[in-house]
């Protein structure tokens, strides 16, 4: 049929995450359809208010299927060591999901949809404390399993229908990585296990009308665990498989251990001259990241543009660039989304503030022929791996938007920042030589406040103040603007191949 609204939560709300399910909507989406994606914090009671306000007021939508489906992985706790952590762990996988259940209640009895009940498929498990080390899991699926009384007990008949897909063994879902090396003696011991498709597939089931219809008027429970509930014994078994792969582990490292030490013995002379040939540290990966080009087949919302202009008589002229306190839009993207620079962000911020150069030829240091990045005070060459703690915190300091730096801004100095001030002359004041022009505009701006003369045959005129007379004197005043976002130190346009007359026209 097709044309459903979906409304997609995320709790690492990004632009990574925007685009995955970008992609899977111009994959799938079919006519008349939507998707919205919002960040939603299940552990938030905050949160679930704003989603079903979000959901049912502002949008103005129904529900038909909720999938509270948020987990928090809590490997390593047990009862003596439970902490907050755990508690987090349980409030999102129980406390809030019967609080969603119940806003969601009240919002289909609010706008009078009382008629057209959610069908609500509940995360449960096999695991009810079976593998232990997992914090309050068991003890929150267990709890769950409760909902099916409250259907009937608290009269949820109407607004609420409720699936409970009992998840078996799941392969390579973050809950389940720990244990992704045990799926086959599971497996083994009778179990099945399945991939997330394939559990995806069983849960999307569910959906299906006729499932539906009965859900409307008993609670259904699907058993997918494939097995999972029936064995017995599975710490047993899972702590087995893991000691046998660390036995195995250990012995094969040693046994690889032996073989170096026995090949480095026999060929002694010949592996420490290779070590001290071929000591060297690893470079730098700079990349140039121009914005990728899309297929024909992913600009499909952009066909309407079609045939409305001839491409074959039209010039069209693109490119990008940046030019900020964060040097360029590499350098600034690390700043802000890790908040420091990487090994190739502080290559290229040192290359633009001038601290180190590219050097091709004889060193000045070794007398041999060098190829890489010299420091440009003192021509000593700089390795790759060593630019970062050289440089790091000198670029730090001289870059953003940091304390205004008066070698960058032509001597100006916030804490003695120049003004004029208008003084009036309280007596007549001796006369002083000027040229023409500066007499006449000082007649101007005093009129008879002052006299102005030529002198002889000279060409030069004598001007003299008169008491009333206004004059401006320079005045130093502390300003209180002292943060800037200045180029970086260093910064040069020369540097980036701009030729002197275009540089010369720039005001950085």
């Amino acid at each position: 049929m097709g044309g459903a609204k979906v409304l997609a939560t995320t709790s690492s709300y990004s632009r990574q995450t925007t685009l995955f399910f970008e992609d899977i909507y111009r994959k799938y989406g079919s006519r008349g359809s939507e998707l919205m994606v919002v960040p939603f914090n299940q552990g938030s009671v905050q949160d679930i208010d704003s989603l079903v306000t979000f959901v049912f007021g502002q949008l103005g939508w129904d529900l038909d299927y909720v999938v509270p489906f948020a987990a928090v992985s809590d490997i390593g706790s047990t009862v003596d060591n439970l902490g907050s952590h755990s508690e987090l762990a349980h409030r999102v996988m129980l406390t809030n999901v019967l609080r969603l259940l119940g806003r969601i209640k009240l919002a289909k009895a609010k706008y009078k949809s009382a008629g057209r009940p959610a069908l609500v498929v509940l995360p449960l498990s096999p695991n009810h404390g079976n593998f232990g080390g997992d914090g309050l899991y068991g003890e929150s699926k267990i709890a769950l399993e409760t909902v099916f009384n409250r259907w009937t007990s608290e009269m949820w008949r109407g607004y609420i229908s409720i699936a409970g897909a009992v998840i078996g063994w799941t392969r390579g879902t973050g809950l389940m990585s720990a244990n992704n090396l045990v799926a086959e003696s599971i497996e083994n011991a009778g179990v099945r296990t399945f991939s997330p498709r394939e559990m995806a597939f069983n849960i999307i089931g569910l959906l299906n009308s006729r499932v539906t219809r009965v859900a409307h008027r008993q609670p259904v429970w699907a058993d997918l665990s494939g097995g999972l509930n029936q064995l017995t014994q599975l710490n047993a078994i899972v702590d087995s498989e893991r000691s046998r792969i660390k036995v195995t582990c250990e012995v094969k490292q040693r046994i690889l251990q032996d073989t170096a030490y026995e090949v480095t013995m026999q060929y002694q002379a010949l592996f420490s001259n290779s070590a001290a040939q071929n000591e060297t540290k690893l470079l730098a990966k700079l990349q140039n990241h121009f914005p990728a080009t899309k297929r024909y087949e992913d600009l499909q919302n952009l066909h309407y543009l079609q045939g409305m202009v001839n491409l074959d008589k039209v010039v069209v002229v693109t490119g990008y660039g940046e030019v900020g306190p964060h040097g360029n839009a590499n350098t600034r993207w690390e700043f802000e989304a890790f908040g420091e620079l990487s090994t190739e962000g502080c290559i290229e911020l040192a290359w633009i503030m001038g601290l180190i150069k590219h050097h091709n030829g004889l060193s000045p240091a070794t007398g041999q022929h060098y190829i890489g990045w010299v420091d440009s005070k003192s021509n000593e060459p700089v390795l790759d791996a060593d630019i970062k703690e050289r440089y790091h915190e000198y670029i730090l300091a001289h870059t953003g938007i940091r304390l205004i730096e008066s070698e960058l801004t032509g001597g100006y100095d916030p804490t003695k920042k120049m003004v004029l001030r208008e003084v009036s002359i309280e007596h007549d004041m001796e006369p002083f030589e000027a040229s023409a022009e500066e007499a006449a505009a000082f007649k101007q701006s005093n009129d008879d406040k002052v006299d102005i003369w030529k002198n002889g045959d000279s060409g030069s005129w004598s001007v003299r103040f008169l008491k009333g007379a206004l004059i401006r004197v320079p005045a130093a005043v502390s300003a209180d603007r002292l943060v800037a976002g200045l180029l970086p130190t260093g910064w040069n346009a020369k540097r980036f191949g701009i030729p002197d007359d275009v540089v010369k026209q720039v005001d950085p």
